[in-house]
């Protein structure tokens, strides 16, 4: 019912002008011009909100997908690959420290969170270790402890 009466209230406003601007214009030569133009005037302030009113009722709401879901800004897609970035760098160094130290990890998965002055924060470190190397568990976690300041989850992984 909103768009109804915005319709009616938009071909109104428009009659309006129209009629204030006629009564501004002299006769003659210029006053044709002017009905013509005002004319075009009334039919486009008349089409365009029937034609806005004719789409908005043929979407239904729930197929309408928000423009901030869609896309995200600049920003946003840098800071997410800067994190990735982040990541990857952060998960490199690491088994590279473990090997420099003999240890050979099967993975390892860094989550990072961004703080609200846009730090890059460690979360949790998950290193993922073959059976043989659960008995280096507590040189693993002082070695990560001192160099990244958070104590990882190790999990045992099966072959």
């Amino acid at each position: 019912m909103n768009e109804i009466s915005a319709v009616t209230i938009a071909i109104c406003a428009s009659a309006l002008i129209c009629t204030l601007v006629m009564n501004f214009v002299s006769d003659g030569g210029t006053r044709k011009i002017i009905n013509i133009v005002l004319g075009a005037f009334v039919i486009c302030s008349m089409i365009i909100p029937v034609k806005n009113l004719v789409t908005g009722i043929s979407n239904s709401p729930a197929e309408i997908t928000a423009p901030e879901e869609l896309t995200a800004t600049a920003d946003e897609a840098y800071s997410k690959q800067i994190v990735s970035q982040t990541r990857a760098n952060l998960e490199s160094a690491l088994k590279d420290l473990l090997l420099q130290n003999n240890i050979e990890i099967s993975s390892c998965e860094i989550i990072l969170s961004l703080t609200d002055e846009n730090s890059i924060i460690i979360s949790s470190i998950s290193i993922y270790i073959n059976q043989e190397y659960t008995q280096y568990a507590d040189t693993i976690d002082e070695i990560v402890f001192q160099n990244f300041s958070v104590h990882p989850n190790i999990y045992n992984q099966t072959e």
